[in-house]
């Protein structure tokens, strides 16, 4: 029994195909655009658009096989800055975004273009550094703590500047440098006190030993 909207000839037949064609092919597209949107929200930070820990991973898993594959170094950095608890005291949770906005936007102008940035916690961030030494993280070091130096943030008048400090673990050229354990060893640096001197990294550190050899 035929429909009202069954094709009568054959050309209405070739054109009624196309159509179905048209729209399968808008509803695979459709789909892979849902698939990456899904995809960039699992690994984006919402706040500040910066990485979340899950797109800091992966962007520190590719360090590390790279790293495997030609040898380079690379480094993790967290970048504490105490001020954004006392903001969100003061200001609440509306001059915290603000100060964490801020705050992401100067640490991303310091960084190179295969250089990752993501928001750790309310207090900080993790950078992803391939490709680099501990001779190359100084620059980065002393730039970023520059930039956020002389940018303060303005509330009412009282001006709060974003003062940081630096955690940074070395990969180990002679090592795995398993991902996890450079996050747990990042985590742990982090609660020791400042070493001091020009630079205000905390600790910088080795963080697997090298595997003996026969």
């Amino acid at each position: 029994m035929e429909s009202e909207g069954d094709p009568k000839t054959l050309p209405d037949a070739l054109r009624r195909i196309r159509e179905l064609e048209e729209q399968l092919d808008k509803a695979i597209f459709d789909a892979g655009n849902l698939r990456l949107q899904m995809d960039m929200f699992s690994v984006t930070d919402t706040l500040t658009g910066l990485r979340n820990m899950n797109g800091v991973i992966t962007a520190l898993e590719r360090a590390a096989v790279r790293s495997r594959r030609s040898g380079e170094g690379f480094a993790l950095m967290a970048v504490d800055i105490p001020a954004l608890r006392q903001i969100q005291a003061e200001y609440g949770r509306p001059g915290f975004d603000d100060a964490i906005r801020h705050a992401g936007a100067l640490i991303s102008a310091c960084l190179r273009r295969l250089d990752t940035v993501g928001r750790m916690d309310d207090e900080g961030f993790h950078v992803v550094l391939p490709m680099l030494d501990a001779a190359g993280v100084e620059p980065v070091v002393e730039r970023m703590g520059g930039l956020l130096g002389r940018m303060p943030l303005d509330f009412e008048g009282n001006e709060i500047t974003l003062k940081p400090a630096f955690t940074v673990i070395l990969s180990n050229p002679h090592g795995t440098n398993d991902v996890q354990r450079l996050v747990r060893e990042l985590a742990t640096a982090r609660d020791r006190q400042p070493t001091g001197g020009p630079l205000v990294i905390r600790s910088k550190a080795m963080v697997e030993e090298p595997h003996a050899t026969e």
